[in-house]
């Protein structure tokens, strides 16, 4: 897929870098594209650590298929960029979020933010 063209308007320059260097030769295609946020609620185990749950704002449907590959994004700022992956079929898969800096032109994945198999 050509990301330089075909992507929509919402998503920005560094996304697109993103885009370019981890999903540009890969087995199963993007099906949907968009942005994220993150919520917090209580946990009730530890109180002064809230759970992070991401929700999604906008995103576009790119192809109807069968296994979905879904890429969500939260600029945090000019070098650092939440990206949150959902991939699988309908009733299973794995959504996990991670944190990439941005170092050289070159996306460095920093740490896990969220991890949950379905």
């Amino acid at each position: 897929m050509d990301f330089s063209k075909n992507t929509p308007d919402f998503i920005t320059a560094l996304m697109q870098t993103w885009l370019l260097q981890y999903k540009q030769d890969q087995q199963n295609p993007l099906t949907t594209i968009g942005l994220f946020r993150w919520e917090f609620r209580p946990n009730k185990r530890k109180p002064e650590k809230p759970r992070r749950i991401p929700k999604i704002d906008k995103c576009i449907d790119l192809q109807d298929l069968s296994f979905k590959h879904k890429v969500y994004f939260l600029e945090i700022d000019t070098k650092t960029l939440h990206v949150y992956e959902s991939s699988g079929i309908a009733l299973g898969g794995l959504n996990i979020a991670h944190e990439y800096t941005l170092h050289e032109d070159e996306f460095a994945q920093t740490k896990v933010l969220f991890k949950m198999i379905r």
